[in-house]
């Protein structure tokens, strides 16, 4: 009887820095979710939590753009290039995302008239879902063959110092926190 081949280490176990941004992922798509509900809300006509909708966007702009974006635009990133990513290709694809979904948080902050805000609202979520899918199977098992375990482990620590300094400790927690209150505000 033969036995089951094992998969790859990267692909079986994401590597401690990959491991870190697709929590990150979670949190983000939770966060999606009820960008969603509020631009699907005011495409139907329906109110939303003037409130809620700021905060909401505010949360995205810190924790998927500021926090996460800037992980990977400030470590995983460049150290792909340099072990010899083109620049040009994938890790290219995902910086134009961010810059896109920069845009459309940009146009929900600006306060523009319902229907773009629910346009760009529902742009965004769609934008950033495809983008989290291909870092989640192509990027992210790319660096994990890339980067040995003690390139990864110092990645992760990179992200740990970066956050403390630039959102104080317990971050996550309080960003979690925040959903909670945001997700009774923007009922389905």
């Amino acid at each position: 009887m033969s036995r089951p081949r094992p998969e790859p280490e990267s692909e079986a176990q994401p590597g401690m820095a990959t491991g870190d941004l697709r929590r990150e992922h979670e949190i983000i798509l939770r966060a999606l979710t009820l960008l969603e509900r509020a631009g699907r809300r005011l495409v139907a006509g329906r109110s939303v939590d003037e409130t809620a909708m700021k905060d909401l966007i505010g949360l995205l702009r810190t924790l998927a753009d500021q926090c996460h974006h800037g992980k990977e635009e400030g470590y995983p990133f460049p150290s792909m290039r340099e072990k010899g990513v083109p620049p040009d290709g994938p890790i290219g694809l995902m910086l134009a995302a961010h810059a896109e979904g920069r845009d459309y948080l940009g146009t929900l902050a600006g306060l523009p008239s319902r229907a773009e805000r629910a346009a760009a609202a529902l742009l965004y979520v769609q934008v950033m879902r495809e983008h989290i899918d291909k870092e989640n199977n192509l990027i992210f098992p790319a660096a994990d063959r890339l980067f040995t375990p003690e390139e990864q482990a110092m990645l992760a620590q990179c992200y740990r110092e970066m956050e403390v300094r630039t959102f104080g400790t317990g971050f996550h927690e309080i960003v979690l926190a925040e959903l909670d209150r945001i997700e009774q505000a923007i009922p389905g």
